[in-house]
């Protein structure tokens, strides 16, 4: 669920601003610092994903 609320507020105003057609006003670097926060976070959600599932895994173990 986390995950997930980062993600809805990058893409919600750029998702507005491709449904009201101004392309204009999305300058390359909005569209940079976007791709490396998702891509971020993406790996962060991947890193917690595993470490917890190394818990499990060792917890398992004993």
């Amino acid at each position: 669920m986390f995950a997930c609320l980062p993600l809805f507020g990058l893409l919600l105003p750029d998702a507005a601003t491709l449904i009201t057609g101004s392309f204009n006003n999305l300058s390359p670097v909005r569209i940079y610092i976007e791709c490396f926060l998702l891509l971020f976070i993406v790996l962060c959600t991947l890193r917690i994903a595993q470490i917890s599932k190394a818990q499990n895994a060792a917890s398992t173990e004993l």
